[in-house]
């Protein structure tokens, strides 16, 4: 299952945050059985997207605490639009 975890760094933490990042073996940032997709910076400010892929969602929990410190991290289930379609007009059909 596909996850989106949107990070803000902490500012009074940001060179330690970037050190970090830069310094990283970046094979061995996420534990096995979760997969990065893709990371996304906002450029210019202190936040980004990391699109991350597990059927354990455990691991997310492991791989963020890694970053606790220096980042709030939050994570959601990530649906694409023929998952959410149904969803979405069921929802509608209740609102008339």
């Amino acid at each position: 299952m596909l996850f989106i975890s949107k990070y803000k760094v902490k500012t009074e933490f940001m060179k330690e945050c970037v050190k970090r990042f830069v310094n990283q073996d970046a094979d061995k940032e996420f534990p096995e059985g979760l997969k990065l997709i893709g990371r996304y910076h906002a450029a210019g400010d202190t936040w980004g997207v990391i699109i991350i892929e597990t059927d354990n969602p455990s691991l997310i929990t492991e791989w963020s605490l890694k970053w606790a410190d220096v980042c709030e991290i939050s994570t959601v289930p990530a649906l694409d639009d023929s998952s959410i379609g149904p969803v979405a007009y069921n929802w509608v059909q209740t609102l008339d």
